[in-house]
């Protein structure tokens, strides 16, 4: 790694820590012994187009700040360790903190990944057949930091970073589009976060709704290779019908202005927008994506879904109304892991116009 990327990732999770630390310790100091962990190990295996066959194992805390207050939600840890037959490496760690009374809530993720990928181009039109395969070590940092206004209405700031580095290829450049962090990059942003969220579980809901906006600026943090802003809105709702099927759907728009990273501008594929579709295998500044699910439990812990969705990129927010879209559907088969959190392991086989994916994932797509 570059002395200079060294030097920003040590300050940027120096900074990272002592914001955690201070804010931590004034909103909620935590008595040692109200704590209450449930600490598991899970074991894994999985597949998808972008990994194929690959083996991990997570391990998961589930506790209360104040194990006498069924107020408050619960807060949960995962560690997850993977590996897979396309010699991918990923180390990827959650938290979700809810303080007494749900008054502040503390999410991110800390992740570490080396990942052989295609790489499709950018646009709405690249074609299937003309890609290149790339390898690069990826280091993510990021933390929602929310206080309630009113409800289950939260406001806050998000602090983001990511780190591409040991990229073995220069990816090219033509003479009408410009590819930024093309040999690897550098971006830390900050921005304010709106979060309504009704759910009655966020791994596994059947009912109420949740809605994600956020604005986060890279142009005015000092050392970014590249300067851009990002604003996502992620709006879910859910629903039950005759106390078994449950009907999700799911409206997400992102807008990215500026030099944006190529692995930083949004995309279609991979298991959580148009499961069918590669991870990436269409990208570009701005994306707008509709999609639906029905699930079903059909006899103890078993249970089937079927989906759908469509979805489109763009340069220009414009171009949103001329570009064509890209579609998926699929069915699925859902498996119960843990009835007292039912959580579920999902097997999707999701279908495009030129493209099929099988997927083996925990917890639900949105």
């Amino acid at each position: 790694m570059n002395s200079w990327m060294g030097k920003s990732l040590l300050n940027f999770k120096k900074f990272i820590c002592l914001v955690l630390v201070l804010v931590c310790g004034k909103a909620f100091p935590i008595p040692t012994d109200s704590l209450k962990f449930k600490i598991g190990a899970l074991p894994s295996v999985f597949y998808s187009p972008e990994t194929k066959v690959g083996f991990g194992g997570l391990m998961y805390t589930h506790f209360r700040i104040n194990k006498k207050d069924s107020v408050t939600k619960k807060s949960n840890t995962q560690s997850y360790l993977s590996y897979t037959l396309n010699k991918q490496f990923s180390f990827e760690n959650d938290y979700q903190i809810w303080t007494p009374k749900n008054k502040f809530y503390f999410a991110g993720s800390v992740d570490f990944s080396r990942f052989p990928q295609l790489f499709y181009g950018i646009g709405n039109n690249t074609e299937e057949n003309n890609h290149i395969m790339m390898t690069y070590d990826v280091i993510r940092v990021n933390a929602k930091n929310f206080i309630r206004l009113n409800n289950f209405v939260y406001g806050g700031i998000v602090l983001n970073y990511q780190l591409i580095y040991n990229q073995d290829i220069e990816l090219p450049t033509n003479s009408c589009m410009e590819i930024y962090g093309k040999m690897g990059f550098e971006a830390k942003g900050i921005g304010p976060m709106l979060m309504v969220d009704t759910r009655d579980n966020p791994l596994n809901p059947a009912k109420g709704m949740y809605l994600e906006a956020s604005y986060i600026d890279y142009k005015n943090i000092l050392n970014n290779t590249n300067t851009f802003t990002a604003l996502t809105i992620d709006a879910r709702k859910f629903h039950t019908f005759f106390d078994k099927l449950i009907w999700n759907g799911n409206i997400y728009f992102s807008n990215c202005k500026g030099d944006v990273p190529y692995k930083m501008l949004p995309e279609l594929g991979g298991a959580r927008f148009l499961r069918g579709y590669y991870r990436g295998r269409f990208r570009d500044n701005n994306m707008l994506l509709a999609q639906q699910e029905f699930r079903m439990s059909i006899y103890k812990i078993l249970g089937i879904a079927a989906f759908g969705g469509v979805g489109k990129v763009s340069k220009t927010i414009t171009e949103l109304k001329t570009n064509e879209w890209h579609y998926d559907y699929g069915i699925g088969l859902r498996l119960r892991i843990n009835k007292k959190e039912n959580t579920n392991i999902r097997i999707d086989y999701g279908r495009t116009k030129d493209s099929q994916g099988i997927y083996v994932v925990f917890a639900e797509a949105f």
